[in-house]
């Protein structure tokens, strides 16, 4: 009996000290823009994953296939730092790019961990809604993460991108 009652001990222990021992959550951003232009005219700017051009805080890419599904781009960015990115879908029909980095970024540069993302055009009245959903774990996935490497740290970053991107494609799609 005692071993059984110690064995139950040592089970609910390491069961406790594994649920406590997880660091942070993932963290979810959802940023959108309507835009006046039609969903087509949108997504002729956004289609190809090698030249992200209408991202601000993009300096210079370099893709190895294109638009291809596995396509990796090599993101330089303004700002410093160089992010590895890999394209998981593509869809012309339904204005759909999916990506996540492939390489965990330098905290500094992105502080972010398992970062993907998700840019959809849709139909919203005579023009388009474009959403971009991204979702991340912080930078320093432990439990009692340094300042800049924690959870909020890892939303900023998400939504300073999405939002700078979705501003300065409205003001690219209007233009035309």
């Amino acid at each position: 009996m005692k071993k059984i009652a110690a064995l139950v001990s040592i089970a609910l222990f390491a069961w406790g000290s594994a649920a406590h021992a997880h660091g942070g959550t993932r963290q979810k951003v959802v940023e959108s823009v309507e835009i006046n232009a039609a969903p087509d005219a949108v997504w002729n700017l956004i289609k190809d994953f090698g030249a992200p051009n209408w991202i601000p805080a993009v300096a210079s890419t370099k893709a190895s296939n294109g638009s291809e599904k596995g396509s990796v781009r090599e993101v330089t960015l303004k700002k410093g730092g160089v992010i590895k990115e890999v394209l998981k879908e593509e869809d012309a029909v339904t204005h759909t790019i999916k990506y996540r980095v492939d390489e965990e970024p330098d905290c500094a540069v992105f502080p972010v961990n398992n970062y993907s993302a998700t840019i959809s055009i849709t139909v919203a009245g005579a023009g388009s809604k474009v959403e971009w959903t991204s979702a991340a774990y912080r930078c320093f996935t432990p439990n009692n993460p340094p300042p800049g490497q924690d959870e909020k740290a890892a939303i900023e970053a998400m939504t300073t991108l999405s939002k700078d991107a979705l501003a300065n494609l409205k003001v690219l799609a209007e233009k035309k």
